[in-house]
């Protein structure tokens, strides 16, 4: 059996950032998720509702996506990020200095990306609960 694509950890901390968040990961072997097809997406989805994510680490998670720049969007691996992905919340991006990429997972916005804040420098971070790394790298 191979074996699964996508390992969330649990990090009960009052704020994090991409860059932690990032480095998580980085200690389990891989990195931040990433979605690069619709078979990902599923897979995540499936992933994050088997494990009850929603119940256990609150309405949002940092993904391994950024913009650095606030042009373009691409995964921590190099592949791009359309504007017009379907997969992002009405709006987004908005690009407005939030450079790194989060999704929802309360019911509200299940599934949604957002650009958000990186670091608590501009903006004060909801409370992140947990990461979601690929365990492919």
């Amino acid at each position: 059996m191979p074996p699964p694509r996508y390992q969330a950890v649990y990090v009960d901390m009052d704020q994090t950032s991409y860059y932690h968040a990032q480095s998580i990961c980085e200690n389990f072997g891989s990195g931040l998720a990433t979605v690069l097809d619709q078979l990902d997406f599923e897979t995540l989805n499936t992933t994050l509702k088997d494990i009850k994510v929603e119940e256990y680490c609150g309405e949002r998670m940092f993904l391994g996506a950024s913009s650095p720049a606030n042009i373009s969007w691409s995964w921590r691996t190099g592949e791009s990020i359309s504007n017009d992905w379907e997969h992002w919340y009405p709006g987004e991006p908005a690009s407005n200095g939030e450079v790194c990429l989060r999704m929802g997972i309360d019911s509200a916005y299940w599934m949604k990306m957002y650009d958000h804040y990186c670091t608590n420098d501009n903006y004060q971070i909801p409370r992140f609960k947990c990461c979601i790394c690929d365990t492919l790298s």
